[in-house]
């Protein structure tokens, strides 16, 4: 719109000036036609041009008839020009051209920019050349010019407002399809909805149908790649449970060393089987499991298997939502409170706390559980989340409790972090994705 104003002035001037030149030599003619002069050189005529500007001292429009020999002092001329004479900064070094006429620009004693159109010809029977002068004030260009711009952005500011009003309702109405969709994919996204719904245009609809493709596609590869999970556990635990019972039997000296290492095996097959698991369901859409009803499930359990410890849960907000399943936040959470009530003196405190809003941790929520035991040192807490290492030979276990809240936590992009404890026990944080209500 701008380059267009720019060239719609610029013919808007060119076609000014044309007609500005045009009156000019229209009233040059109407001058000439108004003389004559006598054997003696004697001008005589009464010119009427019929414009007052004509008339006005120093407007800026003038006409003079003088010979061609003195152009400067002149015979007869418009009661626009002071005196005698019409002081202009003259340009007669400009040729005359094939009809004998010549324009210049020049500005007058007013400081009036003027544009004056001289002739020369012979008038009557003296034989004299004459010079006739035709001037007029260029600010009528000037006044055209800018009447035309002050229009012309008017209508291109209402033009541009009703254009961007325009689009902006085209787009709403046009794309609001993709919103629904996008709103829709979302839900699928979060467990609402198992594929998107909608009544969608021709054009978004093959679009749907694809997406719709690619969750069914999702959903096939993550059942069959459960199935083969679920077969491989069975075909190892079954041997393995096997190895187990002959060792137990009387009579084997090698007994107790076979038990530990298949026990170990069986755990650590478990192990890397929930880590497929996980790979498998963290690509897989739509899950979602409230923190507060697991979480109080589990500390329920807690209580009845250590009674001599004292459980707490503490949540900021009852409808964090955790984004992933259910069974790898009680797995999670599980092995942190087992852990936790082992060595605990009387007291374990569970929180869930979220984050700063304004951090980059804002989709993230922190399940905080801590304890009054002995605590560990900062080399300790290194050593215990490798796996199977036993910081207390003394406890029963494998040593993968903290190394599967690990995996668990990092299969979901979090993490578990252990730290003091403001009971003067450990203090374990585990940072899990939640869901973003909408």
């Amino acid at each position: 719109m701008i380059v267009t104003g720019i060239l719609l002035s610029a013919y808007v001037r060119k076609n000014a000036e044309r007609d500005f030149q045009s009156l000019l030599l229209a009233y040059t003619y109407n001058l000439m036609g108004a003389i004559d002069a006598d054997q003696g050189g004697n001008v005589s005529g009464d010119p009427n041009l019929g414009d007052p500007r004509f008339q006005q001292p120093l407007s800026g429009w003038y006409w003079s008839v003088a010979t061609a020999a003195d152009p400067r002092n002149p015979l007869i001329h418009s009661t626009s020009i002071a005196g005698d004479q019409l002081d202009m900064a003259h340009n007669d070094h400009k040729p005359f051209n094939e009809e004998f006429q010549r324009l210049t620009d020049v500005v007058d004693e007013a400081g009036n920019a003027v544009q004056r159109l001289e002739a020369q010809l012979l008038v009557g029977d003296s034989g004299t050349l004459f010079q006739v002068l035709v001037a007029g004030n260029k600010q009528i260009i000037e006044t055209t010019v800018s009447e035309f711009q002050r229009t012309l952005v008017l209508f291109f500011f209402l033009f541009g407002v009703g254009t961007i009003l325009a689009t902006y309702f085209v787009i709403r109405v046009g794309l609001r399809p993709l919103s629904v969709a996008a709103e829709s994919l979302h839900n699928v996204r979060d467990g609402r909805e198992e594929t998107l719904v909608g009544k969608f245009p021709n054009e978004i609809q093959p679009l749907v149908n694809e997406i719709n493709g690619l969750i069914g596609a999702n959903r096939s590869v993550v059942e069959r790649a459960r199935t083969q999970v679920g077969n491989l556990a069975h075909a190892l635990k079954t041997p393995l449970a096997v190895i187990m019972n002959e060792v137990r039997k009387p009579g084997k000296a090698t007994a107790k060393t076979v038990s530990e290492q298949a026990s170990l095996m069986q755990s650590q097959v478990q192990t890397y089987l929930d880590r497929a698991r996980i790979a498998a369901q963290r690509n897989v859409l739509g899950g979602r499991v409230a923190v507060e009803p697991v979480l109080e499930k589990i500390s329920r359990v807690m209580s009845k298997l250590n009674q001599n410890v004292d459980f707490e849960l503490k949540t900021i907000s009852s409808d964090v939502v955790f984004k992933g399943e259910e069974q790898d936040l009680e797995e999670a959470v599980g092995n942190l409170l087992e852990n936790a009530s082992r060595f605990a003196n009387a007291r374990v405190l569970m929180e869930v706390t979220e984050p700063d809003e304004n951090t980059e941790t804002h989709e993230r929520f922190l399940i905080s559980i801590e304890d009054d035991g002995p605590g560990l040192d900062k080399a300790a807490r290194i050593k215990a989340l490798k796996r199977g290492i036993r910081l207390d030979e003394s406890q029963p276990g494998s040593g993968l409790g903290l190394s599967i809240v690990r995996d668990i936590a990092m299969e979901y992009g979090g993490s578990l972090q252990l730290q003091d404890s403001r009971m003067g026990g450990l203090r374990a944080v585990l940072i899990l994705p939640k869901v973003i209500p909408r």
